[in-house]
């Protein structure tokens, strides 16, 4: 046999790794454009920015000094400076898709790190196929921000309590959510050291905001005024009314929102409120019970994807208590079911993937009241889901 022909005609194939990394990256600008194009772009009528303009009008008077007056303000002073930034790009609309397109790009690397340190991967998919769901809304909120600094939070969890502190602290300047991510943490020394980190990072962007643009606690006026929003969970009884007989919801725009125009409303919103310091007092519970097993030696507790679980469970519980659910909370919920979803260990697979669900019923800024049913719905079947699944880790392994 002539070896060196044997030698010339073998064909080295690249492996499979690359190929998929190459099926990823097409499957993102395919899925990017399409989104893109749903901006209008490429309209006759132009780009149909959405609140986009809204931000572009706050941020002349943020560059003037000032933080936009009226209720329509709600968030923290960390989203004064990112509202600023697409002014730097020239068209102010343009720029800001851009800057969500890169952050989506960074959302996309942090679960192809994420999986390959997993050795499991549905996430990457998730991420590149249930964003482009919501359609083009993910491109036209800020929503991305503070859900990309949460997956990153999620990656570096007990590996890198500084750094883990900082980015929640970051992430509670812009959005305040990506805080109840702390309680991932289940080491006290490491959590002590990332909350005062947090702290520290949450009173520096305080401090230089009150610097730059002055009253930067009004937003707190703003959120507590608020009512019950039409798209919430706890309004579903007068969307499922509006489908059973027609009847249209009742709803007054206030707050640069949807709210529901009812005595009953009223009081719904005020015993949310209740609900909401119920569920930390439940999340807090959850944490200590872990704690006290762990310390009895049930180390299988200190799983990193158990602690992941648990801080998407966290935040599912206060989005479904919240008297506000606006469409873009699901950019939020896509992000951390794709970490979770990073994980071989997960114990949430099936209610990640009916969070999943609930976007592909959403769709983009939709409103419809079959739609808000159903996504509703969804909710709160993954919220008990994984409540019970997360109750039954610890219980079992107190017992012990």
């Amino acid at each position: 046999m002539d070896y060196r022909w044997a030698n010339a005609t073998h064909v080295s194939f690249p492996p499979v790794r690359d190929y998929k990394y190459a099926a990823w990256a097409g499957i993102w600008v395919l899925t990017r454009l399409l989104m893109v194009a749903q901006v209008g772009f490429w309209h006759e009528g132009g780009a149909e920015y959405q609140d986009v303009g809204t931000y572009e009008t706050w941020s002349g008077m943020l560059s003037d000094g000032t933080i936009p007056p009226g209720d329509a303000w709600q968030y923290p002073p960390g989203a004064s400076f990112l509202f600023m930034i697409p002014r730097i790009g020239g068209d102010y609309g343009v720029s800001f898709v851009i800057l969500m397109l890169a952050l989506d790009l960074v959302g996309l690397a942090l679960t192809m790190r994420l999986g390959r340190r997993e050795g499991h991967d549905l996430g990457v998919w998730i991420w590149l196929l249930a964003l482009p769901m919501l359609e083009a809304l993910p491109l036209l909120r800020f929503d991305l921000v503070p859900t990309v600094v949460a997956m990153a939070m999620l990656l570096v969890l007990h590996l890198r309590p500084l750094w883990f502190g900082a980015l929640a602290g970051l992430g509670a300047a812009l959005k305040v959510w990506p805080a109840f991510l702390l309680l991932g943490e289940w080491d006290r020394g490491k959590l002590l050291r990332s909350a005062a980190t947090a702290l520290g990072m949450v009173a520096l962007i305080f401090i230089v905001a009150q610097l730059c643009f002055g009253d930067t606690l009004g937003f707190l006026d703003h959120q507590n005024g608020r009512g019950l929003q039409k798209e919430s969970v706890a309004a579903t009884y007068w969307q499922l009314d509006e489908v059973v007989t027609g009847t249209p919801v009742p709803e007054v725009t206030r707050f640069g929102s949807h709210e529901i125009d009812a005595g009953a409303a009223d009081v719904i919103s005020e015993a949310l409120t209740v609900a909401a310091v119920l569920a930390l007092l439940a999340a807090a519970l959850w944490w200590w019970a872990r704690d006290r097993a762990i310390r009895a030696g049930a180390e299988q507790l200190r799983d990193l994807a158990l602690a992941r679980d648990y801080a998407f469970t966290v935040v599912l519980l206060f989005v479904v208590t919240s008297r506000v659910l606006s469409p873009q909370f699901m950019v939020w919920l896509v992000g951390l079911s794709a970490i979770v979803l990073c994980g071989k260990q997960t114990r949430l697979l099936r209610p990640a993937l009916v969070v999943v669900a609930a976007a592909l019923i959403s769709g983009g800024i939709s409103s419809d009241a079959p739609d808000l049913v159903a996504r509703n719905l969804a909710l709160v079947v993954a919220l008990v889901d994984a409540a019970v699944i997360m109750t039954r880790a610890v219980l079992p392994a107190r017992a012990q």
